[in-house]
């Protein structure tokens, strides 16, 4: 007989599925970083008396809530596979260093959650992260994420670099172990006008060192990566990752329009699997050196992706398998945050019920911001919640102004500065008033 629903119906509905249950895994994770960010405002005034103890409490904390925040993805389908010689490998080196650096390509939005994952599953690892300055502005996850002392950056090294290393130096005076991670390429790209000028931008930069253009990576950053390795001596890792969805490879050339940036959303609304590959990468002292240094190892990188997407697999030989869920640990912990904060409502308020309240809001404000900020900005940008409405805001525009310039339209003036450009600006100054000594 014919089929019940037509093929556009069912298209619709599935769609409609994939988006509502993206959103109701958002909600979850997001009341993780809720939790966690009303445990840290209770511990905040313990800063003030002795720096290691706040410390050891968010470390703690972390341990206890980050298998919960996982939990979401692990039951959307995201797979993470590694060679095992490799993961027995970094793990036995962090085990004793202080602090270890990874260091990955910036192939999605959400690598920051691949760190965590490897974290945090068998022997665990405070995590923490270097991300651009205006994340710790965004609701929940970046205020919690600001409050665990992580290193946020304005992409100006000579300003960045004090910060940076207060931060560390400051770690390992309270000898708190942690692994730092960062994308050394600081950008990501989409289809737009201002991302293909960067990419063209990215392509001259290697001309002009001796290298073929990359296809499917952007050059890196190394004017701080130099400074920034010195801290953590031979234990820095270079960590390369494809993502596939339904046998198809994510991660495509950078010019290719069917090439995806997985962000939150991607990975909620249908399974992804991630092969990550691991190198030990030392870097010099010496700023020219360490340049190259990059250079090389990106050119690397990039004939690995190119290898992965004509074949399915890195040129390695070796045997990518799944690291361990670890399902009970991850339902623990979500479970005991919702517990916990179900009887806070109750024993001081009266109220528990009002977690169920919470839950449906987070969903509701999740939901309606994600796709009025994917409306706007025609992407979806969710490495954190409300990242896609707050860019769709930032990048406002630049598109047309690039265009602009490029026809030879002169400038703005300075009292015509877009509202954008004010709001960045507007930020720095706030992070400068707000941020704390040792960042």
């Amino acid at each position: 007989g014919a089929p019940l629903l037509s093929p556009t119906t069912a298209a619709m509905l599935t769609a409609a599925y994939m988006r509502i249950r993206a959103y109701v895994f958002m909600a979850c994770m997001t009341f993780v970083g809720v939790f966690a960010l009303t445990v840290l405002l209770f511990a905040v005034p313990l800063r003030l008396v002795k720096l290691q103890w706040y410390r050891n409490i968010t470390t703690c904390m972390l341990d206890c809530v980050v298998p919960g925040f996982l939990l979401a993805p692990t039951l959307a389908g995201l797979r993470i596979n590694v060679d095992a010689e490799q993961w027995k490998t970094q793990q036995a080196l962090r085990a004793d260093a202080l602090v270890s650096i990874i260091m990955c390509n910036h192939a999605s939005r959400v690598d920051w959650l691949l760190a965590l994952w490897c974290g945090y599953v068998q022997n665990t690892v405070r995590v923490s992260f270097l991300t651009e300055g205006p994340m710790q502005f965004l609701p929940i996850v970046g205020w919690m994420r600001k409050l665990c002392e992580d290193i946020f950056v304005w992409r100006s090294f000579k300003l960045d670099k004090p910060r940076i290393d207060a931060n560390i130096e400051s770690f390992k005076a309270t000898k708190t172990q942690r692994a730092l991670f960062l994308a050394i390429e600081g950008a990501i790209v989409d289809q737009g006008e201002f991302d293909k000028h960067y990419i063209e931008e990215c392509s001259k930069f290697c001309e002009s060192l001796g290298y073929e253009p990359f296809e499917y990576v952007l050059t890196p950053r190394y004017k701080g990566i130099h400074s920034l390795a010195q801290h953590a001596g031979k234990e820095v890792f270079s960590v390369t990752t494809a993502f596939v969805r339904d046998g198809d490879v994510l991660n495509k050339k950078l010019t290719d329009p069917k090439r995806v940036v997985p962000d939150l959303y991607t990975i909620l609304a249908s399974p992804i699997d991630v092969t990550c590959h691991f190198d030990r990468f030392e870097i010099s002292s010496e700023q020219e050196l360490a340049k190259r240094q990059c250079m090389d190892n990106y050119k690397y990188r990039d004939g690995m992706i190119a290898h992965f997407n004509e074949k399915g697999c890195f040129p390695t030989g070796l045997a990518y398998n799944p690291l361990p869920l670890e399902l009970p640990k991850r339902l623990a912990s979500l479970a005991m945050q919702f517990a916990l904060y179900y009887a806070g409502l109750e024993l001081f308020y009266g109220k528990g019920y009002y977690l169920g309240y919470l839950m449906v809001g987070l969903v509701a404000v999740l939901g309606t911001c994600h796709s009025l900020g994917e409306l706007l900005s025609g992407e979806s940008r969710e490495s954190i919640p409300f990242e896609t409405i707050f860019k769709s805001y930032l990048y406002a525009g630049r598109d047309q102004k690039l265009l602009k310039k490029s026809k030879g339209k002169a400038a703005e003036s300075a009292d015509a500065q877009p509202a954008a450009e004010k709001l960045t600006e507007t930020a720095k100054m706030f992070s400068l008033m707000t941020k704390f000594p040792a960042n």
